[in-house]
């Protein structure tokens, strides 16, 4: 809103060549005038229009100033506009004291001072305007108060049905794993009891199907612990410490060397520290650098590349692969529960983790997302929040090796 905005002004004089001059004298390109030759002419313009400011002859036949200025404060709609009276009276003093009493807010004594009147009238106005303005403004704040509240109203009521639906979540999973399991270890058992009451009396093809159940049996309960963990995230709180994350990635890496086969080319660039929580950061990583570690296995000369670059307000992270690589159409099924980008004959895996990865990363305020070419390999890329150091070197290194040995 500009101070150019058009003002009205309302001029009740029960003299019309009083009305003419006064108009002419106070004549402006943003000023609007309404005229009134009675007071209830005068009340009637002022309850019709937006009034900003009344010029009001005091002494008028029928109703006199002094009355017309009381109806005017007494109705709300019209209370708060200011009014200038207008006399000629000989008693001025008496006259000035009960304009004030009835509610105006200056006095001018007839015949009108040409320069004086329009300086007046001026500030008036631009009293007025200012006075407009902060009530638009209280009441588009007053509107903005209502509309956070009612946002705050349907907020609660979504985390009440996020707490319940969690709760929900919760207990399916446990349901879900325990009446799962039940089935699972019954088919272990009794593929165990067969291949050791049967041993060397099974036929290669008996021995195949054995087999067949047994893996099957275990990728499915690889994939209930999957499954529980990534609805555990949603729960999990957040521990925000200082990582040094050339500490963490390497203990990372001694364990995945002890514990994988494939044992690629591994190139580790410095690694800028950062804010999260360490034991969560440590399965980021482990997720990423062993599917890296197990994408490139097939490729001639294995190679994974570790390393980082600062932004303005985050770190970013990348783990990159010379192997199988993906087609680029699909890359939005990549952090989707249960979605694979590969057969299971060539490359084991639940489908999982990555969505696992993403949800830690999304809770800490980062994004994540791949590049790949088929048989080319692939880059995955996370961004983590600027760290601030809280925790010492010593701390981290002995921290993250915790939270390896515990897995």
């Amino acid at each position: 809103m500009t101070m150019n905005r058009t003002m009205t002004l309302l001029l009740i004089d029960d003299k019309a060549t009083n009305l003419f001059a006064l108009e002419q004298l106070l004549e402006k390109q943003d000023r609007v005038f309404l005229q009134a030759t009675t007071g209830r002419e005068g009340l009637k313009l002022a309850l019709d229009h937006e009034v900003d400011l009344i010029i009001l002859d005091v002494q008028m036949p029928e109703m006199d100033g002094f009355e017309v200025a009381q109806i005017l404060q007494s109705n709300k709609r019209t209370k708060d506009i200011p009014i200038i009276f207008a006399s000629a009276e000989k008693k001025e003093r008496q006259s000035i004291i009960q304009g004030f009493e009835e509610g105006a807010v200056d006095y001018l004594s007839k015949p009108l001072d040409p320069e004086l009147t329009k300086a007046k009238v001026s500030v008036l106005l631009k009293i007025q305007l200012q006075n407009r303005q902060l009530q638009e403004k209280n009441l588009a704040l007053q509107q903005a108060d209502e509309h956070i509240n009612l946002l705050n109203v349907d907020l609660q009521k979504n985390l009440r049905q996020l707490e319940a639906a969690n709760k929900e979540l919760e207990s399916f999973s446990y349901s879900v794993s325990h009446d799962l399991r039940s089935p699972i270890r019954a088919m272990l058992g009794y593929a165990r009891i067969v291949e050791e009451e049967q041993a060397g009396k099974l036929n290669d093809a008996a021995g195949r199907a054995l087999k067949i159940i047994r893996d099957n049996a275990q990728k499915m309960n690889r994939m209930i612990d999957d499954l529980l963990s990534f609805s555990k995230l949603g729960r999990q709180a957040l521990q925000r410490l200082y990582v040094d994350m050339d500490a963490l990635v390497r203990t990372v890496l001694i364990d995945l060397r002890q514990r994988l086969p494939y044992q690629p080319e591994i190139a580790v660039h410095d690694l800028l520290p950062a804010h999260a929580d360490t034991a969560l950061l440590a399965h980021v990583w482990t997720n990423l650098i062993s599917n890296a570690m197990k994408y490139s296995s097939k490729a001639a000369h294995p190679q994974v590349e570790i390393g980082a670059q600062a932004g303005d307000n985050e770190v970013q992270y990348y783990v990159k692969d010379n192997g199988a690589g993906f087609d680029m159409k699909y890359a939005d099924k990549l952090f989707q529960v249960f979605q694979r980008l590969h057969r299971a004959s060539d490359f084991e895996g639940t489908g999982v983790g990555l969505a696992i990865v993403q949800r830690i990363v999304v809770r800490h305020g980062g994004r994540i997302w791949a590049e790949a070419k088929v048989n080319e390999g692939a880059i995955f890329y996370f961004t983590l929040p600027v760290a601030t150091p809280h925790e010492s070197y010593a701390d981290v290194t002995k921290r993250a090796s915790q939270i390896i040995d515990a897995r």
